[in-house]
């Protein structure tokens, strides 16, 4: 036995000494995530945000070398690169590449893009093209939505219609509406979204698809579609999306909650939504949604009495102005007119009180309407171009906590984006 395994050991040994030993390192764990259009939400918030996302952005190109512990990346002209943990928008360099290491030992990131380096343990390069202004101003060619819900009374909607059928509406229109569409939801066969040059085919195209009552949901546990119509737009490619303004006819409450990705949509592209709603609702389980989606994207709610019903276009008011009364003035919604958002708060005013509220900017030459919660016009005055503290007093006679939207529009303003509400 003992001669046997002897042997045997001797018969290894050759094996072993004429063998390679071959130790191979671990491979390179650094992390990278390019960013681009479907993933840049994940930063809102950021300083830079609204900065990068009103400029077109694209993937940058990533060529991995040295078994992935080196990485090139490279954007095309004119595109900046920018790595998302390290935005500096006031940098006025615009590198177009970088060269990343990593450190295996910590999974970090050296990176420099030939001037300065930078170490970082998540490495997200955005390319952003900053040749030009921003792609997306309040003053940028966009589009006007008109949405009605076939729950509403088909001859309110004609009413709303008619009174628009007129060139002198067509003149009001705010010059940078160049596309105007519509649609009719809450019908049992979705339809679409239909997009418009002229304006008499607009007119046109919304008088041919009043509500009727038989294409529309029995049920009234139901929830309105309205959140999905207004997703299918933003995501629609024909026309511009940025800055655009949606005005809504609101008869049915959704079912949904979560409103999440879509209120992120809108803040990105700057829509802003405008839902006029029965206080009689025919269906649907969650009307909060509605009013939270408007609070968080600077939106304004209001809902209507069906025995007071008006088109919401334009109204004749009687109001006081520099102490003279019986003053016949004109309140316009924001429709398609040109009135900008200049002002935005939301606040929960508990019993009897006062409340600061953020300071408001006031462009030049504006004249200030103030609304009240009923919708009418209680006094007008004008106001020079100036930082202003805000103040809220008021009173209130039960017990509730009224979650109110405080909004400031201005005629014809040079105005600007006002930050949203967090």
């Amino acid at each position: 036995m003992k001669a046997t395994g002897l042997y045997l050991l001797v018969a290894v040994i050759p094996v072993l000494v004429n063998s390679c030993l071959v130790v191979k390192s671990p491979p390179c764990t650094c992390l990278i995530a390019a960013l681009d259009w479907s993933n840049i939400d994940q930063y809102a918030g950021q300083s830079w945000y609204d900065y990068v996302v009103q400029r077109a952005l694209t993937t940058p190109t990533i060529k991995p070398f040295e078994n992935n512990c080196g990485t090139y990346i490279h954007c095309p002209r004119p595109y900046t690169l920018y790595d998302a943990e390290f935005v500096d928008v006031n940098d006025k360099r615009r590198p177009t590449q970088a060269v990343g290491h990593c450190d295996q030992k910590t999974s970090t990131w050296n990176v420099t893009d030939g001037l300065i380096s930078h170490e970082t343990t998540k490495w997200s390069p955005i390319c952003v093209d900053e040749s030009t202004e921003e792609f997306c101003t309040p003053k940028t060619n966009t589009t006007f939505l008109f949405a009605y819900s076939n729950d509403m009374d088909a001859a309110k909607v004609q009413e709303m219609v008619g009174n628009m059928d007129s060139q002198s509406f067509n003149e009001l229109r705010s010059s940078q509406f160049t596309s105007i569409a519509n649609i009719r939801f809450d019908v049992l066969q979705e339809e679409t979204i239909e997009y418009h040059k002229n304006y008499e085919e607009w007119i046109t195209a919304m008088g041919s698809k009043l509500p009727d009552p038989s294409l529309g949901f029995t049920s009234p546990e139901t929830g309105s579609d309205v959140l999905k119509i207004i997703s299918k737009f933003i995501n629609n490619t024909q026309v511009p999306i940025c800055g655009s303004r949606i005005f809504i006819l609101l008869k049915r409450s959704p079912n949904e909650q979560d409103i999440t990705e879509l209120v992120a949509q809108m803040r990105k592209y700057r829509v802003y939504v405008y839902i006029v709603a029965s206080s009689i609702s025919s269906g649907g389980s969650h009307p909060e949604t509605i009013r939270r989606l408007t609070t968080q994207t600077n939106g304004w709610y209001y809902y209507y009495k069906d025995s007071s019903y008006s088109s919401f276009v334009r109204h004749n008011m009687t109001t006081t102005i520099e102490h003279v009364n019986n003053f016949q003035a004109f309140l316009y919604t924001p429709f398609f007119y040109n009135l900008n958002l200049i002002y935005a708060a939301n606040v929960n005013l508990s019993p009897n009180g006062s409340i600061v509220l953020p300071k408001t900017t006031v462009p030049l030459h504006e004249e200030m309407g103030y609304v009240n919660y009923d919708n009418l016009v209680t006094n007008v005055m004008l106001l020079n171009a100036s930082v202003y503290d805000m103040k809220l007093d008021y009173e209130i006679s039960d017990d509730v906590i009224n979650a109110v939207q405080i909004r400031i529009y201005a005629y014809g303003s040079n105005s600007y984006w006002i930050p949203y509400d967090d």
